[in-house]
């Protein structure tokens, strides 16, 4: 595979290039120094700190188009970011230079009710535009967990999914056309409000899920549905993992098409429940499926629901039709994250398997956890073959946790490759993922992503060391 040049670590900008390009924004586009530019040097990837050596915040797609033309000619790093929800250090100015963060860009330019599309600038909350279009009777379905903070154009570069992708797909099902920024500070448009186009190679798909590393999305055109009529959930506990998983495949052999399908084995169960006391029905359990069924009519959902439980016989269906029973299930599965981060510092796995593997996925995570001495955590969604497994750090100093959790995690991606599955699920490859690339992908075919970012990125500025291994 050819290499790609990377800038120097720590790129210092030059006093009269600063000068130079706050003269060319608006007033209070660069961050002003003395705020302090901590906020900007994290996101939720574990105790990765990298600070900018300036904050850029523009309000327009102008401006930043002339920030990355101004880059373009001084060479500076630009990392672009939205609301710094990342969990593979994506949006980390590792490099320095500027940290680029479209958060004022945060309008709903318009939403065309005839159509069922809006348009939305990149800065634009993702559980705000949801309930936006809710209002309308439309839906959105891409909700990952960090719904309420994460925005559009971070969802964009990470292709983020969440649980209903199960059903709805990823954030790239919707995206019909985008506005993006060139490293050199062309404004190009692709795609836009048709269904079908077919025109040319389609730029729009491959800028969604590239991480920020080919382009600057600041705008999107989205695709929208109908807002279901009717929503369940039903809690399926399990005396072993295995037959958990089997009753996933069991769900989609039976006809039932589940908006959501998450799985949960027993020590996310029981890191939960520390923090918070389970329902009794659970406390014994080896696993636990969550699904959610959405349709015309709350009848047809709860005679599928009575069907399913009938069918796989657990320790406890619980079934819930309103909307304040349903919460309360799935508040088990949203305090698993909070949960781990209260127990230990961790590193996250994002894997993807087919879902006849799950249970193996499950296991392999455990021996490679217990081959290094270390605890791991697995839960996630299992409708998508797509499991989160946490390593746990426990009280081991930072050498000996490094050692073991690269380990660890090297060992299990090997066995995820085997089982033909794949490096990231949702979370994307950013900083953190970049070494497993070279197992996962033919030399041919990393030498053609590297071609590709030179295209784009010639001068190599935009994003740089993500991705690429």
């Amino acid at each position: 595979m050819s290499d790609f040049s990377l800038p120097e670590p720590r790129f210092e900008i030059p006093v009269d290039a600063l000068a130079e390009l706050e003269a060319e924004l608006p007033s209070g586009t660069l961050l002003d120094p003395s705020l302090g530019v901590e906020a900007y040097s994290r996101d939720e990837t574990e105790a990765l700190h990298y600070e900018p050596q300036v904050v850029a915040r523009p309000i327009a797609t102008a401006d930043v188009s002339a920030i990355l033309a101004w880059a373009s000619r001084h060479r500076v790093p630009v990392t672009p970011q939205g609301a710094r929800t990342g969990l593979s250090g994506g949006a980390l100015p590792v490099f320095g230079g500027v940290a680029l963060s479209l958060e004022r860009l945060d309008r709903i330019r318009r939403l065309d009710l005839a159509d069922q599309i809006v348009e939305v600038e990149a800065g634009v909350v993702t559980g705000q535009l949801q309930a936006r279009v809710r209002e309308e009777g439309l839906y959105y379905p891409p909700d990952p967990a960090s719904r309420d903070t994460c925005q559009i154009g971070g969802n964009i570069a990470e292709d983020a999914a969440g649980p209903h992708s199960c059903k709805y797909g990823t954030t790239r099902r919707y995206v019909l056309g985008l506005e993006a920024v060139l490293p050199d500070g062309s404004v190009i448009r692709t795609g836009g409000a048709n269904r079908k186009d077919v025109s040319g190679y389609s730029l729009t798909q491959l800028l969604v899920g590239s991480e920020g590393t080919l382009a600057v999305v600041t705008a999107a055109t989205l695709r929208l549905i109908g807002y279901p009529a009717a929503r369940l959930t039903l809690g399926l506990a399990f005396e072993s993992l295995e037959r958990g998983a089997q009753a996933v495949l069991e769900v989609f052999e039976s006809g039932v098409e589940p908006a959501a399908c998450e799985l949960l084995e027993a020590r996310a169960l029981e890191l939960v429940h520390a923090s918070s006391p389970l329902p009794e029905a659970l406390r014994d359990a080896r696993s636990f499926v969550l699904l959610e069924l959405d349709g015309p009519s709350r009848e047809l959902l709860l005679d599928s629901a009575l069907r399913l439980a009938r069918r796989f016989e657990p320790i406890v269906p619980l079934v819930a039709a309103d909307e304040r029973d349903r919460q309360r299930l799935w508040e088990i599965r949203s305090k698993i994250g909070s949960a781990v981060k209260h127990y230990s510092t961790y590193k996250e796995i994002d894997a993807v398997v087919p879902r006849s593997s799950l249970a193996a996925l499950v296991r392999a995570a455990r021996r490679a956890a217990d081959a290094a001495g270390l605890e791991c955590v697995c839960y996630g969604h299992a409708g998508d073959g797509n499991l989160h497994v946490n390593l746990l750090r426990g009280r081991l100093e930072e050498d000996e946790w490094n050692d073991r959790r690269d380990r660890a995690e090297d060992e299990l991606i090997e066995e995820v490759l085997r089982l033909g599955g794949a490096v990231a699920g949702e979370h994307g490859i950013g900083w953190t993922q970049r070494r497993h690339l070279r197992r996962a992908f033919s030399p041919a075919a990393l030498d053609l992503m590297v071609r590709l970012k030179k295209a784009f990125d010639p001068l190599g500025i935009l994003n740089p060391g993500k991705v690429l291994p």
